[in-house]
């Protein structure tokens, strides 16, 4: 568990991080106080034998992306003064999937319930405190292309299509409300120089889209899930809006050094495209330390 993790100090931030656990201690929030939420919901290690296996859907764990998640929080902690909100799902993917519908992802089991109503209870305690921001669902792949998939709920099709066409996938996006603030076009914000996958090759992570590759062809894509679609919007007066983040193993998820270095590019990353797109300025952002407690 996370707990654990912090206690062993395997992940020490500069900045205080105080965990709360819920629904047997199976879903952990670390509050922060940055207009960011990052939510792991396939890293889950924990197995209990009083919670039977799914019977459908996808049943693999993605190895180390709550280790990952930890990396990033505290990459962004240390390159800001202050912690975005982070939300792990510690039971094993084979018994709960929070990134499906309530039933797909549980089964029916009244535990894994109680697992997936508190990782989703537990991100729209995030989003009331931050009102709006970027909700990132992270993931690990084991796609062939050893390359970071951004994930905007457009399909491959249409991540080829250009020009007037492209820009009127914009409101389907996860991405639709940046429209308002973004200086680019649509297909700019995307894959761009100063998009997401843009920047990020700039830090050395090939990625998809991108300004060198504005698609994925015929090679497996995710284009971004259930959290992507639910968490794209709403959160009171301002916008959300929403991506999927999902990474290789080889070179970012395999090791400890990998994790963080990755985490410091992918921190920057983030830094940059909200300053540009959503005139977000994380270093000016509120950096009092959250309260926290555990159930």
């Amino acid at each position: 568990m996370l707990g654990l993790i912090f206690a062993q100090g395997l992940a020490r931030a500069d900045v205080p991080a105080i965990p709360q656990f819920f629904a047997n201690r199976t879903v952990e929030y670390i509050p922060g106080t940055l207009p960011i939420i990052i939510a792991a919901p396939h890293g889950g290690r924990l197995e209990p034998a009083d919670i039977p296996d799914r019977k459908n859907g996808v049943l693999t764990r993605d190895a180390e992306t709550d280790l990952l998640a930890v990396a990033l929080a505290d990459a962004i902690a240390r390159r800001t003064g202050a912690r975005p909100h982070l939300v792990i799902c510690h039971l094993k993917r084979n018994k709960v999937d929070c990134n499906r519908d309530a039933l797909t992802g549980t089964g029916g089991n009244p535990k894994a319930l109680a697992t997936w109503r508190a990782f989703h209870e537990a991100i729209e305690k995030a989003r009331a405190a931050t009102r709006h921001g970027l909700f990132l669902d992270l993931h690990g792949h084991s796609h062939a292309e050893n390359r970071v998939e951004f994930g905007y709920l457009l399909d491959a099709d249409r991540l080829w299509t250009s020009g007037g066409e492209f820009e009127k996938l914009a409101p389907v996006s996860s991405l639709a409300s940046l429209m308002k603030t973004s200086p680019d076009s649509f297909e700019e914000l995307l894959r761009g120089p100063f998009s997401l996958g843009g920047l990020l090759e700039k830090e050395g992570f090939p990625s998809v889209p991108s300004t060198s590759l504005g698609g994925p062809g015929d090679s497996p894509y995710f284009q971004g899930g259930y959290n992507t679609a639910r968490y794209r919007t709403g959160g009171g007066t301002d916008a959300f809006f929403a991506v999927q983040v999902e990474c290789p193993r080889p070179g970012v998820r395999d090791s400890e050094g990998n994790r963080r270095r990755f985490a410091e590019a992918l921190a920057k990353t983030l830094e940059q495209f909200l300053e540009r797109h959503a005139k977000i300025e994380l270093r000016n952002s509120p950096e009092e330390s959250p309260r926290g407690g555990s159930e």
